[in-house]
């Protein structure tokens, strides 16, 4: 196996340092992901996710943190060709399973890549399935008798976009026990198996993206099958794209997707049947909404996470009641910057975990990102000591209509960043003057936030509130 080098892979952590929470990139010089997520049982995080190259290589990354995101180790995985992550977790042994696919061990056409590691990362076993087309692995999880359950695109004839989706079974040593195909009459059609879970009556969901109609183009966007793969029922909808379902604590499935323009959240009874449908957005034809990941929460209800975009994107975190309404919704990056979150889980304080792309913190290009949040989805700022005074910088009305700030003794002049609750820049206050009163607020929402001054110093930010 290639082995690669990580002198590019520096740790770049936010320059926001954080409260309740923390945001930190990942990457170097090349383009970094994270696909997914998982809380590990000492209390870290393990991030499955991507290393490309502008030239078109790309390596599977394997990033291990401690509970405040900071480096403990990491692996690549690659052959002579590209290799790409999209599916991974913690299994019973304390090891990794890692789901994607590969050019290096097949055909010269994309292969099914599973690799199996020990707690450390290092490679146990890996298993390549494929016929002579293109084949992906978009999904995995392992299954109650220690194996493994993938869903992907089988057989493309030129590419993984144009095959058939394939469910496979694996015993605990990726050895197949069995494999599941369903394809749309005309071939040119998209056929795909995003996502898949292991049920409580040891059958399986799936959420899907396939055009088995070209006439109405109701696609099949959720599908359940028993311990066999058999289909027990399907769920139909003009949803074009559905990456994720779970099922819920009352026997019933709650997924999410988009179509062109929006997202979507589904919650499904038992046999398929629609219970609710909710879509969530910005109404106007030029935004993109989409939702990546979707999980039920302890208080019962539904954690949905993707991006929003008119030119750029946001990382987008969603929080709804049980029927599906929105409770909050937060925001994460800057308005200029491309930034997105692929998973999200709860975590065991209450809050929750986001993994993605960045550029807003990212050293260069894109990197690998990491969000965590408290219960609310605020990332806040960690605040200074509550005297108004900070190094010669005074908020002379911390909490008003308007803030006013005075500083002394800037030989460069004065700047410092605005935040709001989450963490997210939305504003700088300049000026050339050394010394001078400066006021800030006027046009913004009232609010939490957070103003910290721009210097080669490491200056902690301060509180301020903006009323009505």
């Amino acid at each position: 196996m290639k082995k690669v080098p990580f002198a590019f892979l520096a740790t770049i952590a936010v320059a926001i340092h954080l409260h309740a929470g923390w945001i930190k990139s990942y990457g170097g010089e090349l383009n970094e992901n994270g696909q997914v997520i998982q809380e590990t049982t000492d209390g870290g995080y393990i991030v499955f996710g991507n290393i490309v190259s502008p030239a078109g290589s790309s390596y599977i990354w394997l990033l291990k943190t401690d509970s405040n995101g900071d480096t403990l180790w990491t692996r690549a995985y690659a052959g002579p060709a590209p290799a790409y992550c999209y599916s991974g977790q913690q299994t019973s042994d304390g090891g990794y399973i890692i789901a994607g696919a590969t050019e290096s061990l097949g055909d010269n056409h994309l292969d099914i890549w599973l690799i199996k590691t020990n707690p450390a990362g290092d490679t146990q076993w890996t298993k390549t399935y494929g016929g002579i087309g293109y084949d992906e692995a978009y999904s995995i999880q392992q299954t109650e008798d220690e194996g493994y359950i993938i869903t992907g695109t089988h057989d493309g004839l030129t590419d993984p976009w144009s095959g058939d989706m394939w469910l496979l079974k694996t015993d605990s040593v990726g050895d197949t026990l069995w494999t599941k195909t369903w394809a749309a009459e005309n071939p040119t059609m998209t056929d795909v198996g995003n996502c898949v879970r292991q049920t409580t009556d040891g059958g399986y969901i799936l959420s899907c993206y396939t055009d088995f109609s070209g006439v109405t183009y109701n696609g099949i966007v959720v599908m359940k099958t028993d311990d066999k793969g058999d289909t027990l029922w399907t769920y139909r909808d003009t949803i074009w794209f559905m990456p994720c379902v779970a099922q819920t604590t009352d026997g019933n499935f709650v997924a999410t997707g988009y179509n062109n323009e929006d997202m979507f959240l589904v919650k499904l009874d038992s046999e398929g049947g629609l219970l609710w449908k909710k879509v969530f957005g910005d109404p106007r034809e030029d935004f993109r909404d989409f939702g990546y990941c979707v999980l039920e929460i302890s208080d019962g209800g539904y954690l949905v996470t993707g991006s929003n975009t008119p030119d750029h994107r946001n990382a987008w975190l969603l929080k709804t009641d049980i029927d599906g309404n929105a409770i909050w919704s937060r925001m994460y990056g800057e308005a200029s910057q491309s930034d997105g979150a692929y998973w999200v889980t709860e975590n065991s304080d209450g809050g929750f975990i986001l993994t993605g792309f960045t550029q807003t913190w990212a050293s260069a290009g894109s990197d690998l990102l990491i969000i965590k949040t408290d219960s609310e989805g605020w990332v806040a700022v960690e605040e200074s000591s509550p005297v108004s005074r900070l190094n010669d910088l005074e908020i002379l009305s911390p909490i008003e209509h308007e803030i006013v700030l005075r500083f002394t003794d800037r030989a460069e002049g004065f700047s410092a960043g605005v935040f709001d609750a989450s963490g997210r820049k939305v504003d700088e206050i300049r000026s050339a003057s050394k010394s001078g009163t400066l006021s800030w607020g006027k046009g913004f929402v009232p609010g939490v936030y957070f103003i910290r001054e721009i210097s080669e110093k490491s200056l902690p930010a301060q509180k301020v509130i903006l009323v009505k």
